[in-house]
């Protein structure tokens, strides 16, 4: 009877455990579905209001370009003797609202009252300073002389929405442009084009596109993926959709991106829960501190992961960055001393013919320096592209990252703009580590590194109101400049003896006097020898910061001619030559050779209507490439074989003598059809 009754209670306490084993299951499971999704909802808040940000900065710069572009040509209406006709004046500022695409455009006078506008019954029918509501902000150009940017509100005088932006007017008042929700996105859709490529949430799943009002994707995640038509992801995925400035935005993350890590941390707490019951208070005691510690752990490792992988994606690490670009090249990289560094680079065009480029350093390390890193180089780069000048691009980024910085961390940073035309460098030097210059191109004599010392504005972030200053530098084709962080200078030995700036340019100059080659395959050989002098140097100890190096080099402009397929023609091609080079004369006298061979080839067989020489340096020694290029009929002529010279001249098949002389006068002779035209590219290394 005992037996029988153990068992009933074994049996008892196996289904009392079974039971709360699955109440707790269940619990748990309900319990962190709903967390999920709310902390899913909660990020999607935060992420649209990082986009916002850049949206919102994108369509302002345009808007307030526009506001300048009227500014500008009020002073000229002013001379007009129609200025002070109402009918007239309205009549004319609505033609110069439909040329620069704007549905408003308001001039207020220095007591703040509308005087003129493109709307005729507008004309004094509002002044800022008393009214209500959106109007009223835009008094504050009156007394502030700056700028006033505002999101699509209802219209004071006709309720409809309306964005403003407004530029105050040097001698009183301020012109005022506005623009309704269809043309704000008309405006500025090219400013949003391709904003949020690279851009990802919750892991390389989640994605933010930016849409037109028919739903085409003007912005997507991935590159080139521009163009088609927004459709609904389905019930598989977590989306949510908001207008900013708009434009349509959505945000999409995969349920089991979201959700799948959490049901396995579920599952496996509950069933440590159900565990719980049935062992002993110490052992579950030591089991579960264990756990929490390995999860805890683990869960570390994988954030850390992640932020190194957000950082990573942040950075550019293509190179050559853009294929096809001669006029420069640059280089970076970055090794951080722990999983995520405080370290960053960054690089893009500004305009066609202008290209920033900049290397900084947060304060700290860590997650705490990814977060700001990340925070100031989203700053920078979204002032930057307004087309500001450079000073004004760091002062404005100083004012906002002082602002909630609550940590009190800091940034150092030294911002270049090169213009590609004549190779002049403005740049900021925020309290960072002075660069080397480089002058001389590859394989001449005489080439030297110094240190380009200027006197260092503060690092940003620390205090508001700080005014930037910048400088300029002259680039010849062929000179280079390299930046670093203090990674490098400051690694310590085993002696705790710094590598130092000193030592630093005793490298540089060391690779430059070897001969080496500034860069080679995509990839530049001075960063990597001066970061295996820098491990050599601290051999046994911890590496003691981030380290970061770029290199940038101005190659000069491509030059670029038509020729007709005429003597006549080879003759100026000739002349022309003559004009554009200063090489030694052996060396001309053997281009003018090749450009002979193949322009003649060109008249005489190809059929074309005109034919284009292009003249361009070597980037990583004296010399030049031609390319010649036609539109006549496909010839390769490097497909047939080299004529028998040892033949005689009644014996040699007739042709191929000059395609052969070009061939051993030139470095390399490569050909392509590329558009339905015939392309020789012809290098030509000058002698020393």
């Amino acid at each position: 009877m005992k037996t029988t009754a153990n068992r009933k209670l074994v049996w008892r306490l196996v289904g009392a455990v079974a039971l709360a084993f699955a109440a707790s299951l269940v619990l748990t499971w309900i319990l962190h579905e709903k967390m999920s999704k709310r902390e899913m909802y909660q990020l999607f808040d935060n992420v649209f209001a990082d986009v916002a940000v850049d949206i919102r900065e994108r369509v302002d710069g345009k808007m307030l370009r526009q506001a300048m572009a009227v500014r500008d040509q009020v002073y000229e209406m002013r001379k007009e003797p129609w200025w002070n006709d109402p009918d007239e004046s309205s009549r004319r500022l609505r033609e110069l609202a439909d040329e620069l695409r704007v549905d408003e455009i308001c001039i207020a006078d220095a007591k703040g009252l509308l005087t003129h506008s493109a709307r005729r019954e507008e004309v004094g029918a509002l002044d800022f300073c008393t009214a209500e509501g959106q109007a009223r902000e835009f008094a504050r150009l009156l007394t502030d002389k700056y700028e006033v940017t505002q999101p699509l509100l209802p219209n004071s005088l006709r309720g409809e929405m309306v964005k403003y932006v407004g530029v105050w007017m040097p001698e009183g008042g301020f012109v005022q442009v506005g623009g309704r929700e269809t043309t704000v996105r008309n405006l500025a859709r090219t400013a949003v084009t391709g904003l949020t490529h690279g851009w990802h949430v919750s892991g390389d799943d989640g994605g933010i596109y930016i849409t037109t009002g028919n739903g085409t994707i003007i912005s997507h995640p991935l590159a080139g993926h521009e163009g088609g038509q927004w459709q609904d992801p389905g019930e598989d995925t977590y989306c949510e959709k908001r207008v900013i400035e708009g434009f349509p935005v959505y945000i999409s993350i995969p349920r089991r991106t979201a959700i799948v890590e959490r049901r396995v941390l579920v599952t496996i707490s509950a069933f440590l829960n159900g565990m719980a019951l049935v062992m002993a208070a110490i052992l579950v005691g030591i089991v579960i501190a264990g756990y929490v510690r390995s999860q805890l752990a683990a869960q570390r490792r994988k954030e850390m992961s992640m932020a190194a992988e957000i950082q990573e994606s942040a950075i550019p690490r293509t190179f050559p960055p853009f294929p096809g670009e001669r006029r420069f090249d640059i280089f970076a990289d970055m090794n951080t001393a722990k999983d995520v560094g405080g370290d960053f680079y960054d690089f893009y065009f500004t305009t066609p013919g202008k290209v920033m480029f900049l290397v900084a350093d947060v304060s700290g390390k860590g997650v705490p320096a990814a977060l700001f890193m990340m925070r100031a180089k989203a700053s920078i780069k979204g002032i930057a592209q307004t087309g500001k000048p450079l000073a004004e691009v760091v002062t404005e980024a100083n004012e906002a990252l002082s602002r909630d910085n609550g940590a009190n961390m800091f940034v150092t940073a030294w911002i270049g703009e090169i213009d590609l035309e004549t190779g002049t460098v403005t740049y900021v030097n925020a309290g960072h580590n002075p660069p080397i210059a480089i002058a001389g191109k590859s394989g001449e004599a005489g080439r030297r590194a110094q240190y380009l010392h200027s006197k260092p504005g503060l690092v940003l972030g620390v205090m508001p109101g700080i005014k930037y200053r910048s400088d300029k530098l002259q680039l010849q084709p062929g000179d280079a400049l390299y930046l670093y962080t203090d990674g490098i200078t400051e690694q310590p030995d085993a002696n705790n003896a710094l590598f130092g700036e000193e030592r630093l340019l005793s490298d540089v100059e060391g690779v430059l006097a070897s001969g080496a080659e500034l860069f080679a395959g995509g990839k530049s050989m001075l960063l990597g020898a001066v970061l295996a002098c820098v491990r050599a140097h601290g051999l046994g100890v911890e590496q003691a910061d981030d380290c970061t190096q770029m290199v940038i080099r101005y190659n000069g402009e491509r030059r670029l001619r038509m020729f007709e397929p005429t003597q006549a023609g080879i003759a100026a091609a000739s002349d022309w030559l003559d004009g554009e080079l200063d090489a030694p004369a052996p060396d001309m006298a053997a281009l003018h050779v090749i450009l002979d061979e193949i322009c003649s080839n060109i008249v005489k067989h190809s059929g074309a209507s005109m034919f284009e020489v292009a003249i361009e340096p070597l980037a990583d020694r004296p010399g030049v490439k031609l390319t010649f290029a036609d539109d006549g009929t496909a010839y390769d002529p490097l497909s047939h074989l080299d004529p028998d010279t040892t033949l005689s001249a009644a014996e040699r098949p007739i042709g191929g003598l000059g395609i052969m002389m070009v061939k051993k006068m030139a470095d390399a002779v490569v050909y392509a059809r590329e558009q339905d035209r015939n392309r020789l590219c012809v290098s030509k290394s000058f002698r020393r």
